[in-house]
Parts: C-alpha cells; structure tokens; sequence
C-alpha cells in the first residue's frame, strides 16, 4: 500500500484528494500537511469518519507527496522531498519562472510529476486542439475563456496557458507576441493570428474552459466544465500511483499513457 501525503490539506482541491484517498485501497493516509506559507489556519481535519492532524512538517514515513499548495509551498516541499528522495506530484499553477526553474532543478534528484490540470477531459482536449488548430491554421480567429470560482489567486488559469501554447505551436503563430491577455480601450481591429485569453473569477464554480475557432461563416467552441474536483483528485491519485516507481525526472501526464 502506498504511503500519501498531501500538502495544501486545508485547500479545497487538498481536501478532495484526502477524500478520494481515503476511499481507494492503493493508498494509506500517512500525513494531511499545511504549508506554513498557507492563511488558512486548521490542527484538524476529518476525513472518512477519521480525525487526522494538519502539520506544517512531514514527520511520517511516506512514499510519495502530492501538492497542491501554494507556488510558494511547492518551493518548502521540494526541499523536503529532495532531502527525503521523495516522489512528488505537484498541481498547484501560478509559479513564476524562477520556481519552475527550481522544479526543473529538484527533477534531477527526485521523480516529480507535474500538472497545471489533472482531468482525463482536459487531457483529452489538449489531444485534440493541436491537430485542430494546425487543420484551421491563422486564418481562424482564436479566443479562450476560463471561468474559476473566486478564491482562485492565479489568472489566467494555468490550463488556458497550455491550451494557448498547443494552439500556437500548431497553427504558426508565435506565442510570445501573439497571444493577449484580455483587451481594454481603443486596441483596433483583431490582428490576424492573435489569441486572445480571458479569465472570469466568479461564485463557487469549479473550472470551465471554452476555446473559440472563429471563421468566416462559422464557429467551433470547445468547451469542458468540471463539476466537482472529484476529476482532479483522481488524476492526481493516478498520478502518485505511477510515479513512486520511476526514476528522477520531471514527467507530464503524457508520459504516463506512453510509459505505464
């Protein structure tokens, strides 16, 4: 059985992976972990029927760390992870560059698993967006729209990142200079080739992804919502389940359907 701990346990997404944990016979709970970075202060959390204790240091023997934290937590657990040759899986989005630069840094030592979003539909999506856009080419406009629930600290989210780039590097465009961040004032007439991105910060809803091919005459919308984070949580869980095996590197969940 695999020994799990989750940090970001007092975050909705860290709670829903507990949860689901619980219930699944590949895993034992071995610690429920709040980064001492974290605002949101709890000493205990129940999950399926049972007490458990929320720390801020990993004390238990473990066999693999799931974060969805905070990008700052992400840094503190790396040290531990390392420190521990511990398998990581990492879910948290919003890192600046120097943080992926240590990610990158930390994969030499240990195996680590990461994700901007864990659900088998976006994944999906993502299969079928690059040959889309290459299909469509520049002469179709492009705009992505994300709507979060309002306590989501990162705009835009991090899967209309990856979405944005798999639509350039298919359809010739060049992601640096042509993709936009939402639009404000007198900015003209669209320039061909531009991908605009959008972010909604709204209510309690969890996550929903459209994606806009606009031609003459016509529209193609993709667009995935998520209901629950149920999805995630099980990704994530499939994720920690693969990679407790693997040698050091830093893997995507593209490697695990070409390397199970």
């Amino acid at each position: 059985m695999i020994r799990l701990a989750v940090a970001g346990a007092t975050g909705q997404m860290g709670r829903c992976v507990l949860e689901m944990a619980a219930g699944d016979e590949r895993f034992t709970i071995a610690a429920a972990l709040s980064s001492a970075q974290s605002s949101r202060a709890a000493s205990m959390l129940t999950v399926a029927d049972r007490n458990m204790a929320i720390t801020q240091q990993l004390d238990a023997e473990c066999d693999v760390l799931v974060d969805f934290s905070l990008p700052s937590g992400t840094m503190a657990w790396l040290e531990v992870c390392e420190r521990r040759t511990l398998p990581m899986v990492i879910g948290v989005t919003g890192h600046q560059e120097h943080q992926l630069r240590r990610i990158h840094e930390a994969a030499r030592a240990i195996p680590i698993l990461h994700a901007v979003n864990f659900s088998p539909g976006i994944q999906a999506i993502l299969g079928l967006i690059g040959p889309l856009a290459r299909s469509l080419g520049r002469g179709y406009d492009v705009e992505i729209v994300e709507t979060h629930h309002r306590d989501k600290i990162d705009a835009p989210s991090g899967t209309a990142l990856v979405l944005a780039e798999a639509i350039a590097a298919n359809s010739g465009r060049a992601s640096e200079q042509e993709v936009v961040f939402g639009r404000q004032g007198r900015v003209g007439p669209r320039p061909p080739g531009q991908i605009g991105v959008h972010s909604v910060r709204m209510g309690d809803l969890t996550s929903q992804h459209d994606v806009h091919f606009a031609g003459s005459g016509e529209t193609i919308t993709i667009r995935h919502v998520v209901h629950s984070r149920a999805p995630f949580a099980v990704g994530a869980l499939r994720a920690a389940a693969w990679i407790v095996s693997k040698p050091p590197g830093l893997y995507t969940l593209n490697d695990m359907s070409v390397h199970p």
